[in-house]
Parts: C-alpha cells; sequence; structure tokens
C-alpha cells in the first residue's frame, strides 16, 4: 500500500466516510493489491491518503479488526491478517485465551470434558504429585475464525481447587479463574515443544488427515514459590500454528 497514492471519496454518499475507507481497504485486500502479513501504514499517513481525520481512520480500522481483515500485535503495529496465528513461546507470559484478544482475532472454545480423574504415573511426575492422586482433567478446543484450531488438556491438583467442576471455562480463561476465583496466580511456565502426528481423535478433532503435523506443547504451570498448579499437553494445528520467539545476545563486558 503505497503512501503517495490519494484516493477520492464520494462526499456526496450516505454511506459514512470511515465506512468508505475500511471497504476500500477490504478491496484491496481481497485483490491481493495488500498481502496477508503486510504492515499497514500510520494511521495519519491514511488520514492524508484519504483526506480524512485521523479518528475516521481509526473507526474504518477498528470495523476491519472486527471483521478480521486486519490484526493488531502490540507494540508492533497493525497487519494484514495472515490467516496464521502466531504464539509467544519465550516472551511475556499470556494464556492463548488473552493472546487472542489482544489481537482482536475471533475464537471460541468447546470444553469438551470435565471430570476428576486419578493422576497416573506420567502426569504425577509433572506435578510432583503420587500416583492416583485425584486430578481436575480439562479438555477444550479452541476454534480460531471457526476453524478448530487447538486442543488442550489441562490437569490440576483437586486438592487446592475447590468446585472447579461448576467453572465457565468455554467464556474464561484457565489463569484468570485461577487467579480471580482462587487467589493463584500463573507467574510462569516451563514449556517443551515438539513436531507429532495428528492420531485418529486428534484428526477427527481438527478435521485434518491421519497423519498431519502438529505442534505440541507440553509443560507445567506454576504460581508463587515454585507450586505446581497445572500440567498441560496442548496439540497445535501445524498448517495454523507459527510459535515466535525473540532472543537476545547476551553482550560481553567491554
Amino acid at each position: 500500500m503505497r503512501e503517495e497514492q490519494f484516493v477520492q471519496l464520494d462526499r456526496n454518499r450516505a454511506l459514512p466516510l470511515y465506512c468508505q475507507v475500511s471497504d476500500f481497504i477490504e478491496e484491496l485486500v481481497k485483490k491481493g493489491d495488500i498481502t496477508p502479513g503486510e504492515r499497514m501504514l500510520p494511521e495519519e499517513v491514511l488520514a492524508r491518503r484519504f483526506g480524512v481525520s485521523r479518528p475516521t481512520i481509526n473507526k474504518a480500522i477498528t470495523i476491519l479488526l472486527r471483521k478480521s481483515v486486519l490484526s493488531r500485535e502490540r507494540g508492533k503495529g497493525t497487519f494484514v491478517h495472515s490467516g496464521e496465528v502466531r504464539l509467544t513461546l519465550m516472551q511475556e507470559l499470556a494464556s492463548l485465551h488473552e493472546a487472542l484478544k489482544e489481537t482482536n482475532t475471533r475464537f471460541r472454545t468447546e470444553v469438551l470434558q470435565l471430570e476428576i480423574q486419578k493422576a497416573d504415573r506420567h502426569v504425577a511426575g509433572w506435578l510432583a504429585l503420587r500416583s492416583g492422586t485425584p486430578v481436575y482433567y480439562l479438555k477444550r478446543l479452541r476454534y480460531v475464525e471457526e476453524e478448530p484450531f487447538l486442543i488442550s488438556e489441562s490437569y490440576l491438583p483437586c486438592s487446592m481447587f475447590r468446585l472447579f467442576e461448576e467453572q465457565d471455562f468455554a467464556e474464561h480463561s484457565l489463569y484468570a479463574v485461577l487467579e480471580r476465583e482462587y487467589g493463584i496466580p500463573v507467574i510462569k511456565t516451563e514449556r517443551f515443544a515438539r513436531a507429532v502426528k495428528a492420531l485418529d481423535k486428534e484428526a477427527h478433532l481438527f478435521r485434518i488427515a491421519l497423519g498431519e503435523p502438529l505442534i505440541q506443547l507440553e509443560g507445567v504451570a506454576f504460581s508463587r514459590k515454585d507450586l505446581k498448579v497445572e500440567y498441560f499437553n496442548t496439540k497445535i494445528r501445524g498448517d495454523r500454528g507459527v510459535l515466535s520467539t525473540t532472543l537476545m545476545r547476551k553482550r560481553k563486558h567491554e
């Protein structure tokens, strides 16, 4: 989208100027004149280009964000939606629920299972519990833009969370519930990423072929004093998910 181009809007139309601007930008995206992942020009530049005020441009951008034509990344800018979902792996800790809300991505959560189980040796080992200790098992399926995107399995010690099964995890973030309802904030996680193949149940839920690549994130969430509160096993569609990270070079003292 070139800065020097000027667009003449029809000020005699009944359609508000901000709607004309949003329609024009959306049409450019549909035609491929603005490519997925491309960063939008600053609002003040767009205001000059369209010959309107900055609040008018802001209204137009808001419409396009709500329609998921554009997405916004905090501290980076506004971009044409690429169809991929970026998840930060080693940056600021946030739940997927929070991360998707931050980028104005349209999503919903379906709770597939919520029950009490006895921790097997694998789960017990992650949570530093005895094998057979009662744990809550929470399985959720996340849809992004109405496509199944992520399967999340969480195990939490029953002794820490009274009436856990009465919480609404279709509408609320797990980590937000832990902090708000139980006073147990998640302050760090250890995550291990690996590539795996979709098995029968996963392929069915994701509506993909058996054996398609998935990204697995497995690990444990900690609260204060290194208290382990959740073991998680998350599977993400390999054709839609992108893990991003920022690495800083350590400077030697001169």
